[in-house]
């Protein structure tokens, strides 16, 4: 009677546990100042070890950042006085996986991980009227706003590998290694509303976190420990 009961006990605890984890896609390896988790109603404090879920909303403060592994191993920094919606990802190692980020204020640092190995076009990144699919890589994708050292608009950055960028108005465009896609806040009349800039952006900075982002994707590079 006693082993039955603990079966049945063991069973509904592993049916319990599955749902309450059901959702976490990645967990935040370091965070700098005051990062916000909004996940529903609920307003939530970034930290170490902390387990971010499909559908969270992250915010950061003007000084403060945030860095996220993915189940998949991919890697995300999300910037300064930034807004990201961590909108999707499906991990179960078979060819419907898929991962789908929104960038609504600010911008992010992303390597792509396993999904994007197996299944790249399933990987995709948007901010605004454009949207970004990867072919293994390591990339910035930032909305510029008025006012900063960068024309105003949606850049692509790429670190490494290659991106095609697309606009909702249906203009593509392949984005190379140390090159930048780019589409204007406010273009200029006949200026194209995608364009590929060979200058390197004033916005992308190296911090604490893109030395722990190497060291993480190549381990024989010395970094944080």
């Amino acid at each position: 009677m006693l082993r039955w009961i603990g079966s049945i006990f063991f069973a509904a605890l592993v049916a319990f546990s599955g749902t309450l984890f059901a959702g976490e896609i990645g967990t935040v390896l370091k965070a700098k100042g005051n990062v916000e988790i909004h996940r529903g109603s609920e307003t939530l404090k970034a930290k170490k070890k902390f387990k971010v879920e499909a559908g969270d909303r992250v915010v950061t403060g003007k000084k403060d950042q945030v860095f996220i592994r993915m189940i998949d191993k991919s890697k995300m920094i999300i910037r300064p006085d930034s807004e990201v919606l961590l909108k999707e990802l499906v991990y179960e190692k078979k060819s419907t996986d898929k991962q789908e980020t929104s960038v609504l204020k600010g911008g992010i640092r992303a390597v792509s991980g396993e999904i994007a190995k197996k299944n790249r076009d399933n990987v995709k990144f948007s901010a605004g009227t454009a949207t970004i699919g990867i072919r293994g890589t390591d990339i910035e994708v930032a909305m510029i706003g008025d006012g900063q050292e960068d024309r105003a608009g949606i850049y692509n950055y790429v670190h490494d590998g290659l991106t095609e960028m697309q606009l909702e108005t249906g203009q593509t465009a392949m984005i190379e290694k140390e090159k930048s896609g780019f589409t204007p806040k406010d273009p200029k009349p006949g200026e194209p509303l995608l364009q590929i800039l060979d200058d390197r952006p004033a916005f992308l900075r190296s911090s604490g976190f893109d030395t722990l982002m190497r060291q993480l994707t190549n381990p024989r590079v010395p970094g944080i420990r």
